[in-house]
């Protein structure tokens, strides 16, 4: 999302490692829904401090129902950190200390690794999640986080491209619209998310968004900085800020989160339009992690079950316009979200998709290179 934003494939995603969404699964009618306390348990326990979570979390990624639902639920009160970007998340959880000042962070699931090698997140305690159960297979087997040990699927999306149809009606879907200076297509802004932005130049390169050659990495970063000169390149902005640009009319597009483009061309489908260029793009996955230092651990496991309701997780979607890895949280989508292609991309769309996974020591040259950029 994000960001990560955020923020990830779907051709292999689908298919089997890192992917997506699924189908069903319901309680049974006589037992309390998961994850929530029956009302005479709720009348007699009564807790003397029920505390707080505290919930570090890309901005407007999570609708403010499933937030009062939890602190009823919890007698809890939730108090959100929001950020704008991936660097910035990290920057946050890895500042002295930090770690033990959020519960759950939301994080894109390739830094998770590192963030688990750096000591920054915990193991989760699964008997305290009994809603994992909802989550589609292929977010739950060995090839997603070990079996989900770190981190639990939140949303996962696309990057790609909304523009102003009606300034643009004939636009080249192609990454070269605002990455070659001799074919802009009208005036942009930049996705400011690392691995989404180098990701979608190096697919417009023809090379693996995840590719650890440094001549490669290098090239991504040189197309950026010949295309930030051009006139027509209006900066780097999260992709709220970018989304909110197109739709004051202050820009013609924007690399953008394909669930933040889906709200706004809801809105404003005369105007607006998303196009994944046809070179294909990244696919991203965001985790529910807790911090190492937690304060309050057994109210972070509270929350991401809560999450991993069928109501929670449908609820969020709706809201966020991403797609869901709950399995039963998809069965109660409105079939306008389900089959949205938006949302859901076709098959031959995500066959140009690809899945971000941990850098390892290519990561250093991915910061190495997104600073350069920045800083010119």
């Amino acid at each position: 999302m994000q960001t990560r934003r955020r923020p990830l494939m779907l051709a292999s995603m689908l298919l089997g490692a890192l992917s997506l969404i699924g189908c069903s699964g319901c309680s049974k009618k006589s037992d309390p829904p998961s994850g929530q306390v029956p009302e005479s348990s709720a009348k007699s326990a009564a807790p003397a401090d029920p505390g707080e979570l505290n919930l570090l979390i890309f901005p407007d990624y999570i609708d403010e129902k499933i937030v009062k639902a939890f602190e009823e639920q919890t007698k809890a009160r939730v108090r959100l950190t929001r950020y704008d970007s991936t660097e910035e998340m990290e920057s946050k959880l890895a500042y002295a200390g930090a770690d033990s000042q959020y519960d759950v962070v939301i994080m894109a699931s390739q830094v998770l690794p590192r963030m688990v090698r750096r000591g920054l997140v915990r193991p989760l305690e699964h008997a305290k999640i009994p809603n994992l159960k909802n989550l589609e297979p292929r977010f739950s087997g060995p090839g997603f986080d070990d079996g989900n040990k770190h981190g639990v699927p939140y949303q996962w999306g696309t990057v790609g491209v909304v523009y102003n149809k009606k300034k643009l009606p004939n636009l080249e879907p192609s990454w070269s619209m605002l990455l070659d200076p001799q074919k802009l297509a009208g005036t942009f802004v930049l996705l400011d998310e690392q691995r989404d932005m180098l990701g979608a130049v190096l697919k417009y390169k023809g090379f693996s968004s995840n590719t650890s050659k440094e001549s490669e990495i290098r090239e991504a970063g040189r197309v950026l900085k010949e295309v930030k000169k051009q006139a027509k390149c209006l900066g780097f902005k999260g992709g709220v800020g970018a989304l909110e640009d197109v739709k004051a009319g202050s820009v013609d597009m924007a690399v953008v989160w394909n669930g933040d483009a889906q709200k706004a061309i809801q809105a404003d489908k005369e105007r607006l339009a998303f196009v994944i260029p046809k070179e294909g793009s990244v696919i991203w996955v965001d985790v529910m992690t807790i911090a190492a230092k937690a304060p309050n651990p057994e109210l972070a496991h509270k929350f991401i079950n809560h999450v991993l309701t069928p109501e929670g997780g449908a609820q969020l979607s709706m809201y966020t316009k991403y797609a869901s890895p709950n399995a039963a949280a998809q069965q109660k989508l409105p079939d306008e979200d389900r089959t949205n292609t938006l949302i859901y991309p076709t098959k031959e769309v995500s066959d140009r998709l690809e899945h971000h996974r941990d850098l390892g020591e290519a990561a250093r040259v991915f910061d190495e290179v997104w600073t350069d950029v920045k800083s010119q």
